[in-house]
């Protein structure tokens, strides 16, 4: 099992202590133990990913600990281990800085979900912007003209670019293909959005999101196709509200159909990206799509035309340009290799320097609006495999 991480677990005796190791070996936690008393001295607390506080039939010790601990360390994931299992000390607990709380006696279900989900727990920190992040919506033309690709990997660039955790949001319901590109198993979707006893707050919906290695936070479609109709433009809307306020870029893949979901996602988008190959049914499919969203009400200069030279068509960029009344904010080049090994791996283009990666890079950089990687003039990238400097004469 990969290292995911270290725990340190601070209880008064903790009777369990060879379940709790059991399941962090399990879920590849290596964990440490220490007594109440010692944890606000602990060293290890710093450097722990997850800090599990055990305590007994004192609830004002038990919120008191948390509060202390995550005035503390307020980036740490903060396990509760009480014998109240009430919503009123749950949501309290909640509110004092702890991301999950647990039964006692501890159940070995319970504690397991409880690691996977602090593992991959959503940050704490809102998003950097004042006024709140950007949604950035992809809608696909028409079907296969690789939508998902470009949003899966735009989300990762957007990490790799800006060093700041964005969110993904699978909206194409019934198929639901952003996990398998991420070689993600999630345990929960939007079909908990749809699902909720109660109210949806930043709490609840950090629940929800698989937190993928590379820093993207993943809200997915629902596992059960019969759940997608469950999921409608109310609840996109919410959730888009809070993941706007907690991530600095929020990017939406979307079905190739319009539905109240997707209208959800565009109308709060502050970035559409209309996703055209340069086929005759291509440019008809973007046109009607720009002509649908001049009719929501859509500002022009929210939607952006980006063509894929991935299949091919008999239309030139300036044809299109006029057929479809927008100029290309990005052409993405033709790279059927890679897309396909990144699709079929489940894993996000990496450091490989292929056509697609680097394109994705690219438009991440524009998207953002940071400058981009300074691009070798010639020589220098022999000068930098055979390791030969260039001398400076006065």
């Amino acid at each position: 099992m990969t290292n995911q991480g270290t725990m340190l677990w601070a209880g008064d005796g903790t009777p369990a202590r060879e379940l709790v190791e059991a399941t962090a070996r399990d879920i590849g936690l290596a964990v440490c133990f220490c007594a109440l008393q010692e944890l606000g001295d602990s060293s290890q607390a710093s450097q722990s990913d997850v800090i599990a506080i055990e305590t007994g039939a004192d609830p004002a010790r038990a919120l008191a600990l948390v509060a202390e601990v995550h005035a503390r360390l307020p980036q740490a994931t903060i396990l509760l281990a009480s014998p109240d299992g009430s919503v009123g000390f749950i949501r309290q607990a909640i509110q004092a800085g702890a991301s999950d709380v647990l039964s006692l006696p501890l159940q070995p279900s319970e504690l397991h979900r409880a690691l996977i989900r602090s593992v991959h727990a959503a940050p704490k920190a809102p998003a950097a912007a004042e006024s709140g992040g950007d949604i950035i919506t992809v809608c696909g033309a028409r079907g296969g003209l690789g939508a998902t690709t470009l949003a899966v990997n735009l989300a990762a660039k957007l990490v790799a670019v800006t060093g700041t955790e964005t969110a993904l949001v699978d909206l194409d319901l019934q198929r639901g293909d952003v996990a398998a590109f991420m070689n993600l198993t999630p345990h929960n979707s939007l079909a908990n959005l749809a699902a909720a006893p109660g109210e949806i707050d930043d709490v609840f919906l950090a629940s929800t999101l698989t937190r993928h290695p590379n820093g993207v936070f993943v809200l997915p479609a629902p596992t059960e196709i019969e759940d997608a109709d469950s999921v409608g433009h109310d609840e996109i809307k919410h959730a888009l509200e809070l993941l706007r306020a907690r991530f600095r870029y929020t990017v939406v893949d979307t079905a190739r159909t319009i539905t109240g979901a997707t209208i959800a996602a565009i109308e709060a988008s502050q970035r559409i990206l209309l996703l055209s190959d340069l086929s005759v049914p291509g440019i008809r499919s973007a046109r009607r799509t720009a002509d649908l969203l001049a009719r929501l009400g859509i500002p022009s200069e929210r939607v952006e035309l980006v063509v894929t030279e991935a299949v091919g068509g008999p239309v030139s960029i300036q044809d299109a340009t006029r057929a479809i009344g927008k100029t290309p904010f990005f052409v993405i080049p033709r790279d059927e290799a890679s897309a396909a090994e990144a699709m079929n791996l489940g894993a996000p283009l990496n450091g490989k320097p292929t056509k697609l990666a680097l394109a994705m890079a690219d438009l991440a950089t524009r998207v953002a609006g940071v400058p981009g990687a300074e691009k070798p003039k010639p020589g220098q990238l022999l000068r930098k495999l055979f390791g030969r400097t260039e001398r400076v004469h006065a």
